[in-house]
């Protein structure tokens, strides 16, 4: 039996599939091992996380989880954060991060 989401999560994925429509999404969101990534471009394989918190935190389990993802699909990583804005919820901030990896 698979638990049901909480209310937020299930009204921040709605709100994630807004920024989705200009891209081929991925079958089952890249719950699959052979399509991973919310979105797929030719050159990119893509990530969307949505909140309404006044922030979102970027772990390198998210990015290593990202970079190794994309590695496999022969593409480049990318983020993209929608936050929405506190004084005005119609409104979202959008992020596009673009991941590198780089010695130190």
């Amino acid at each position: 039996m698979q638990k049901k989401r909480p209310k937020n999560q299930q009204k921040n994925k709605i709100k994630g599939q807004k920024f989705e429509s200009l891209v081929q999404k991925t079958i089952n969101s890249g719950q699959l091992w052979f399509s991973k990534g919310d979105l797929s471009t030719d050159e990119h394989l893509i990530e969307c996380k949505m909140t309404d918190q006044k922030g979102y935190r970027i772990t390198t389990k998210t990015l290593k989880k990202l970079w190794d993802e994309a590695l496999t699909a022969n593409k480049l990583p990318a983020l993209v954060i929608g936050i929405t804005d506190e004084e005005n919820p119609d409104m979202v901030w959008l992020l596009k991060v673009q991941i590198n990896r780089i010695r130190k």
